[in-house]
């Protein structure tokens, strides 16, 4: 049976608008993102992005305030997200994806923590491929990476994040950060599945689980790249298509991007859904 195909786009060193522009963009979908031949009633394609930031930047959660966060109050760059969660330092030593789809599309059919499973599935596998020891989600067990007070989502777990062991300590740190965003679009459902996977460290983001660590060695956005693109072709029983964005896409990502670092836009009143920890230490 031949596998069903996924887009790929890889956009690496894109500005913080950008990046978030073009996954709304591809979110809301368009006459020309969908597949050859394929009718316009089955919706755009499921779409695999893989992309890095220039500059780096800080991303809030959709629901986080801002002064929730204190890396981000001197920070050059920050842009809220459309998904949840806690906030992320986007650099040089980490991959970010990005899975766009129908919420109807068979990769994640079922509840929304079954369709987490499976993508964390994927994560796991590459991360593994890479030669990182005891990755795990993190279920039951605390994760020594847990902080209080710093707004980031590397310091605030959950049962499903993506963990493993430091310098052969008894303990899991958290290393990968996801969150989704599902939508109604010209009545269809549609899902952003982000994901953030901590390749090297970060000053801002102290404490948390980094696969150079794991490893010993550093590891280049190219062999992540690379060991995330087989384990989601491994896991969904898809092959991928390398792509461009389109011209329209490219102007709307443009158009959708002006407000992701807008100050309306980062200081706008947020219900909490969202809260910082108050785990005691």
């Amino acid at each position: 049976m031949k596998p069903r195909e996924w887009r790929l786009l890889e956009t690496y060193d894109v500005s913080p608008a950008l990046a978030m522009g073009l996954d709304e963009a591809l979110l809301l979908g368009s006459d020309t993102s969908v597949g050859p031949g394929s009718a316009q009633e089955a919706g755009p394609e499921p779409t695999l992005r893989l992309y890095t930031w220039q500059p780096d930047a800080i991303s809030l959660g959709y629901f986080q305030a801002f002064d929730d966060v204190p890396a981000a109050h001197d920070h050059a760059a920050v842009v809220r997200r459309l998904t949840g969660g806690g906030a992320i330092h986007h650099h040089a030593g980490e991959l970010t994806f990005s899975i766009t789809l129908d919420a109807g599309d068979p990769a994640y059919v079922g509840s929304v923590p079954d369709s987490y499973e499976r993508t964390h599935e994927a994560v796991m596998a590459a991360l593994r491929s890479l030669g990182v020891p005891g990755v795990v989600m993190r279920r039951d067990a605390p994760c020594l990476s847990d902080r209080d007070g710093t707004g980031m989502c590397f310091h605030e777990s959950t049962p499903q994040d993506i963990c493993w062991p430091m310098d052969r300590e008894p303990g899991l740190r958290k290393g990968v950060g996801t969150a989704q965003r599902r939508i109604r679009e010209r009545g269809r459902g549609r899902i952003l599945h982000h994901g953030s996977v901590k390749l090297g460290g970060s000053p801002l983001e102290p404490g948390v689980a980094t696969a150079a660590e794991a490893i010993r060695s550093a590891v280049d956005i190219e062999a992540a790249a690379a060991a995330l693109k087989d384990a989601v072709c491994a896991e969904f029983g898809v092959r991928l298509r390398p792509d461009s964005p389109t011209e329209v896409e490219c102007r709307r990502a443009a158009d959708l991007g002006q407000r992701y670092g807008s100050p309306e836009f980062l200081h706008r009143s947020v219900r909490r859904h969202w809260t910082p920890s108050k785990r005691s230490k």
